[in-house]
């Protein structure tokens, strides 16, 4: 019986623990959990290019005559030849407009809506159709598209697709810094603050202005920061806290540095 009774115990211990570490996890910042990589330009304009090739395969592996058909639905007709063509049209003209300093947001937006509406009719097509396989791999390259632009594929009603690019990135990770900078000097001119509360809060925003600076190096030369990114916010959030605990602190800079936080978090698909 003591033997039962000791295995229950332990039982609900081990169970506690899971617990526990369960409810760590619920309560964790948004910011902590996993995001996809934000793309470079220069993968971008790869993966814009991916999408034209991709196109091209579907519509090369079409039926002849199935081109050349209409389809005639309640909202009218449609001639597949004319669709595909303006399909192409805007996939080439997206990927010619894309440069370091046009995203070319409302371009995708256009390709995502059309790539949308072929999904739709091949999902409603026999599997057999020609150009079914071309198609589902074409989706694979929508869809990464589609998350460099802050939405998904297929295309939501009413999404607007939208990209920072890193000529931008780094413009807001710079602001991020600057505007730390001058919360320092604010830092240092509240004599309501003492001496080892003001010299470990500008220690932290040093760090902070680090970071900035690192997300920016980094976007600049075209690399991954997601993980530099993170920093920040750990960062931000740890000056937040001693922020509330003081409350004669000037804010003025310190929120204009929030606001190009909140660009730099769209940009990379994260929230805190």
């Amino acid at each position: 019986m003591t033997l039962c009774k000791s295995r229950h115990r332990s039982g609900l211990q081990s169970y506690a623990v899971l617990l526990a570490g369960a409810v760590c996890l619920w309560s964790a910042p948004a910011f902590t959990q996993t995001a996809p990589e934000r793309l470079s330009d220069k993968d971008v304009k790869t993966l814009i290019e991916q999408v034209d090739e991709g196109r091209d395969k579907f519509e090369g592996n079409l039926d002849g005559q199935f081109k050349g058909s209409t389809l005639r639905r309640p909202s009218g007709e449609t001639k597949v030849e004319d669709a595909l063509q303006d399909y192409q049209d805007n996939t080439k003209k997206l990927k010619d407009r894309f440069t370091s300093d046009y995203s070319a947001s409302s371009e995708v937006a256009l390709v995502l809506k059309q790539s949308t509406a072929i999904n739709t009719f091949m999902l409603g097509s026999a599997p057999a159709m020609k150009g079914r396989s071309e198609w589902d791999r074409q989706v694979t390259n929508l869809k990464r598209l589609a998350a460099s632009y802050g939405t998904t594929f297929p295309l939501p009603d009413g999404a607007t697709p939208r990209r920072a690019n890193d000529k931008e990135v780094a413009a807001t990770a710079e602001a991020i810094a600057k505007a730390a900078d001058r919360f320092k000097d604010d830092l240092d001119k509240d004599k309501a603050l003492s001496k080892p509360d003001k010299e470990a809060a500008e220690k932290d925003v040093e760090m902070l202005i680090k970071q900035a600076e690192a997300v920016k190096d980094r976007t600049s030369d075209g690399k991954p920061a997601t993980g530099e990114v993170r920093q920040l916010l750990e960062q931000v959030a740890k000056l937040q806290r001693f922020i509330g605990a003081h409350p004669t602190i000037i804010m003025t800079n310190w929120h204009a540095m929030q606001t190009s936080l909140d660009k730099l978090q769209q940009a990379f698909g994260l929230t805190r």
